[in-house]
């Protein structure tokens, strides 16, 4: 392969999304599921997002080890399911030596002071980080210390594909009860489902440390 075709095919790949699986945990938990089918759904828009942009001779900013956004970032919103499905996967899924170093940051972590999940610069609960946090994707050079790229150079920020964020919100909306596909649809243009987000930095993560050493 020439040099040529070599970087073309650096440029242009992208690994597509697998969706995360608990298979014993999910025959017991009913709302796991959903959760799980809607992070692949929002997976699948962002793969669909960054290869294009790959397609057209971008280059993908973010990678293991970039954590300034997650420092910097103080409005992210969390929707409860998600809320309920890290606090599982923490409490219940993380046992190797993260666990203690987390639990340390949770109790200690006070707002403004970046996300408390991040250990030593990569993300402590990838497979269930927010959806607004797999939104996020830059292109061209990395965020640097202190800037958020949606407001200094917004046209370098990945803007996910609608339909696929929709189908994402509407997986999670029975677990507030909201069935009927009409109500769905109602949920998402009224902004009803995103009342119920909550702002993942004004959290009391203390609790979830109290919660993980009673585990």
């Amino acid at each position: 392969m020439s040099d040529k075709k070599e970087e073309t095919t650096q440029k242009t790949t992208y690994p597509q999304p697998k969706r995360i699986v608990f298979p014993e945990d999910e025959s017991k938990i009913k709302w796991l599921s959903m959760l799980l089918d809607a992070y692949f759904l929002a997976d699948k828009g962002v793969y669909e997002g960054i290869r294009r942009r790959l397609n057209q001779g971008q280059k993908l900013a973010c990678a293991k080890g970039c954590s300034n956004c997650c420092k910097t970032h103080t409005t992210i919103p969390i929707y409860p399911l998600e809320l309920t499905g890290l606090y599982w996967y923490v409490i219940e899924k993380m046992h190797d030596d993260r666990r203690e170093k987390l639990r340390a940051q949770l109790k200690e972590f006070t707002e403004g002071r970046g996300c408390p999940f991040l250990i030593e610069g990569i993300c402590g609960i990838h497979e269930m980080r927010p959806m607004a946090c797999r939104y996020f994707n830059v292109f061209g050079t990395p965020c640097g210390e202190g800037e958020d790229p949606f407001y200094t150079r917004r046209n370098d920020v990945l803007t996910p594909d609608n339909k696929l964020k929709d189908k994402a919100l509407y997986t999670m909306l029975p677990f507030h009860g909201i069935s009927l596909r009409a109500k769905k649809r109602e949920a998402i243009k009224s902004g009803v489902i995103h009342s119920q987000a909550q702002n993942f930095q004004e959290l009391e993560w203390a609790k979830l440390a109290e919660r993980m050493e009673r585990k």
